[in-house]
């Protein structure tokens, strides 16, 4: 879930400070203490102005102890699957992608990712130094490298909802499918409020993570252990029907990254899915997605006050609530230079680098590297520390959730739930993100012109067709 998607791609090269060597030879120092030269190119899903300018200094201080130049390159999330195939076409990849975990499996399988320089990285850094879900979910079969990227940091989804409204009808937390439900119709059309914000624009990454999102939470799975797609499963029919009903209750027109966030801040919705990146613009700290609640006028704390995240979510099938989560990696290409590219990596997770990676919406970032020692948590203390916020107007991320919030994210993201990855089928899930054609299926259902059953059938074959397509 990207805060706000531009389709322009900014470039920015930063001017290398440190001295080369003569023989020109772009590989790095391996040391940080001065290197050889060369220049690199890095690609960044934070591509908005302000994340660019604040990565700057970051690569800057890199390139003054490295000696290495990093041209820096935004890419807008929902453009970057479509940039890096189109890049490899032409030969001319990054050297160094911020990447979602979603695109790593398919990557690796299409030859884009070097998941043995990626696991080289991962050991020397230390792998008992990550978190272990972080790892879980890049983990590649069939490739060289046990690892296909490495791990940066990461949010978990989030049931959102307004705590006063459900205290005055004296409903139970929405922690399950039939109390959103419940919840979602006593308070649908109280005082302009709609029950439930969700994504339902088809052809829509947002959707395809919320729908995941609630497939998860009744055990609805991709595909099993014996790799056979699982979509029509009765579990999977469930939490379609689950989605229909919700969306009764939502509001009108297609809900999408955008819309959901809007009729938040304005006090429109009483339950939503989303991330943690809504934190700082839902406390008045982000001027471009300003709080539009009447009562916002005059207190600034009136919405974050009355909002509560629950981070886990079961429906009547699932085994136990789960979390969907996803993770931002750096993923080293095939056609790096690969050493320059490991010392780059090796320093946004490193001790001088990792905060100010971090710095860039720190809000939604929590780190998936918990310190430079097995049992060490610095990093992850460093990032309570971070501001929030624009200009005068901060506040630390640990200020922003409270210590009971940063202590459930912290439990929440050692167990994060996707679809594939645990069975060895990410690249089933990076070809899925790629088509999105299960929410095109998903708003037939909503629209009415197809069952649930029908809908989980024809979702079914989709992905068994995709998944015979990667052979």
């Amino acid at each position: 879930m990207w805060r706000r998607p531009i389709c322009a791609v900014a470039a920015i090269a930063l001017v290398a400070v440190g001295c080369s060597d003569d023989d020109g030879d772009n590989a790095g120092s391996g040391d940080g203490d001065g290197g050889e030269g060369g220049s690199i190119t890095m690609w960044t899903v934070y591509d908005t102005a302000d994340r660019i300018a604040t990565m700057e200094p970051v690569l800057a201080t890199f390139t003054e102890q490295s000696g290495i130049e990093v041209e820096l390159v935004g890419v807008s999330a929902p453009d970057l699957s479509q940039a890096m195939v189109s890049a490899a076409a032409a030969g001319d990849l990054p050297d160094v992608v911020v990447h979602g975990v979603e695109l790593a499996g398919g990557w690796v399988n299409e030859g884009i990712l070097d998941s043995a320089a990626a696991s080289e990285l991962v050991d020397e850094l230390g792998a008992d130094t990550f978190n272990e879900s972080a790892l879980d979910l890049i983990r590649v079969e069939d490739a060289e490298g046990e690892y296909a990227t490495v791990p940066s940091d990461g949010w978990g989804q989030m049931i959102f909802y307004r705590s006063d409204l459900f205290e005055s009808a004296g409903l139970e937390p929405p922690d399950s499918y039939e109390d959103v439900l419940a919840a979602a119709e006593q308070l649908n059309g109280q005082d302009g409020v709609s029950g439930f914000a969700l994504g339902s624009s088809g052809g829509d990454g947002f959707t395809m993570q919320v729908f995941e999102h609630v497939a998860l939470a009744n055990d609805c799975q991709l595909v099993n252990d014996d790799g056979e797609v699982t979509l029509d499963s009765p579990e999977c029919v469930e939490a379609i029907q689950f989605y229909v009903d919700l969306n009764e209750f939502a509001p009108t027109g297609a809900g999408d990254v955008d819309t959901t966030r809007a009729n938040w801040l304005a006090g429109r919705a009483a339950m939503m899915s989303w991330s943690p990146h809504l934190l700082d613009e839902l406390a008045g700290l982000f001027p471009d997605t300003p709080l539009t609640c009447a009562e916002c006028a005059n207190d600034q704390q009136w919405l974050v006050d009355r909002t509560t995240m629950l981070p886990l979510f079961q429906g009547p099938s699932g085994e136990e609530p789960t979390q969907f989560g996803l993770t931002i990696n750096l993923g080293i290409t095939t056609s790096a230079d690969t050493e320059s590219a490991k010392e780059l990596v090796r320093y946004l997770l490193g001790e001088e680098g990792y905060m100010g990676f971090l710095s860039i919406s720190p809000e939604g970032r929590f780190p998936m590297r918990n310190g430079p020692e097995a049992g060490d948590t610095s990093y992850v203390d460093g990032w309570r520390e971070l501001a929030v916020g624009s200009g005068s107007q901060t506040v630390s991320v640990g200020e922003l959730y409270g210590d009971e919030a940063v202590e459930t994210i912290a439990t929440g993201a050692t167990g994060f739930e996707r679809w594939g990855f645990a069975q060895g089928y990410g690249a089933l899930v990076t070809a899925m993100y790629g088509d999105l054609e299960l929410t095109n299926i998903l708003r037939d259902a909503l629209d009415g012109s197809i069952t649930p059953e029908e809908a989980a059938a024809q979702m079914d074959e989709s992905a068994t067709q995709l998944a015979e397509g990667l052979g």
